[in-house]
């Protein structure tokens, strides 16, 4: 017999969620397959969750003012706000604060939030790559001749690949190509110039996504995802495929759920994650808290790039984790109405079945298509069977999941 979910139900029955893509179809269906009434905010009016929404607002989610003149409209309907898979957990917890509803503190979202913050409090616990902040094109060409490394930029308030460039040491891009970067953000303090770190030759998979949920101080939760990117593609035998010819450096092409690494090694991953969560204050946060870290296994030992309060997009939160058993769709609408799990909770909510997914995607027009096999039986076969889709172009979409 399926287990009814343990929500508590309150006189507020709006739940809030910002982002409506795709990546949100499957969490949006889950609300309301539990009789909540639904509001959904993006700034693409044709958002996929528009359809599904009770109350659907064209307003780009990391816009606090015009989110808030909502949050006035509804305020004591609303129950709970999150996001999930997507870069507006600042927006979420000012909101949620506003309203006097649960959220994560507002300075974790802030240090996660900005590259520069999140550099500065992580080397004071781990290793960090080298990296400064640059206002204009006198001192990024001043800082390029001075360093000695291959060096990357990034956007100071983008996760992941958005707005991902790299370039070998002592190249010095000219300057209209400078003003398109640091204009492709609004009202940016500036890029980060970054040292490119060395992949692991011991480590097939580059990068790492590790999540945790935290319950009153303890984490509850673990999961850990190989993410794979084009450095990666020759450890899958895919670095001749075309449908790869043009993969950006920096762009996540995919992952396997859960990961391949060892048991030894993912012990000092879950090491890293307590330690990271510890140092951010969250053993004495009540309640529950996300918690997620994107890992690079460099050939100077992990190196934790980015932090974040939210569960990962990359089709993994809402898709292959899914698949696999893990219910995080519906454990974030009781973490943001602030409900504790209990025991029977956590095996419910939280423990794999024995699938392992392999999910490859392509981004195609600044949106991913991906294909995946959920028979993972070894990492050949896999390859194979994705290779076929590939040809045959099935994709999988979120909207096929189904609750």
């Amino acid at each position: 017999m399926k287990k009814k979910l343990n929500f508590i139900y309150s006189n507020k029955k709006y739940l809030w969620m910002l982002g409506g893509g795709d990546m949100q179809l499957l969490t949006a269906n889950i609300a309301k397959k539990n009789k909540y009434n639904l509001i959904v905010t993006d700034r693409n009016k044709k958002a996929p969750c528009a359809k599904i929404a009770d109350k659907f607002f064209d307003i780009d989610i990391i816009d606090y003012k015009k989110n808030y003149e909502i949050a006035k409209k509804f305020n004591f309907q609303i129950c709970g706000i999150y996001t999930i898979a997507s870069d507006c957990h600042l927006t979420v917890n000012r909101l949620a604060k506003s309203l006097g509803l649960h959220h994560t503190p507002l300075f974790v979202s802030q240090i996660c939030k900005n590259k520069i913050k999140t550099r500065k409090f992580l080397k004071k616990f781990f290793i960090q790559p080298k990296s400064f902040l640059i206002k204009n094109y006198k001192e990024y060409k001043k800082r390029v001749s001075e360093i000695n490394f291959d060096y990357v930029i990034k956007h100071l308030n983008l996760s992941g690949s958005k707005g991902f460039r790299e370039f070998p040491k002592k190249f010095i891009i000219n300057k209209n190509l400078f003003n398109k970067i640091t204009t492709e953000m609004k009202n940016s303090d500036g890029i980060l110039i970054e040292e490119k770190i060395k992949k692991s030759s011991e480590a097939i998979f580059s990068e790492m996504s590790a999540e945790t949920i935290w319950q009153n101080g303890r984490i509850i939760y673990f999961n850990c995802v190989d993410r794979i990117f084009s450095r990666d593609l020759k450890n899958l035998n895919l670095s001749k495929n075309k449908f790869f010819s043009n993969v950006k450096e920096g762009y996540e092409i995919g992952h396997i759920n859960p990961s391949t690494i060892s048991k030894i090694k993912i012990k000092n991953i879950r090491k890293i994650m307590h330690k990271l969560g510890t140092n951010l204050g969250y053993k004495k946060f009540k309640a529950c808290h996300v918690l997620k870290a994107d890992i690079f296994f460099s050939d100077r030992g992990p190196i934790i790039l980015e932090i974040t309060p939210r569960l990962s997009g990359g089709y993994d939160s809402t898709g292959s984790s899914f698949i696999r058993g893990i219910r995080l769709s519906e454990a974030i609408l009781k973490i943001c109405q602030k409900q504790l799990f209990s025991k029977s909770d956590l095996s419910f909510f939280f423990k794999p079945n024995k699938k392992r997914v392999l999910v490859i995607s392509k981004y195609l027009r600044e949106k991913r298509i991906f294909y995946l096999d959920s028979a993972y039986t070894n990492l050949k076969k896999s390859i194979k069977v994705i290779s076929n889709k590939i040809k045959m172009n099935q994709t999988i979409k979120n909207e096929q999941i189904k609750y």
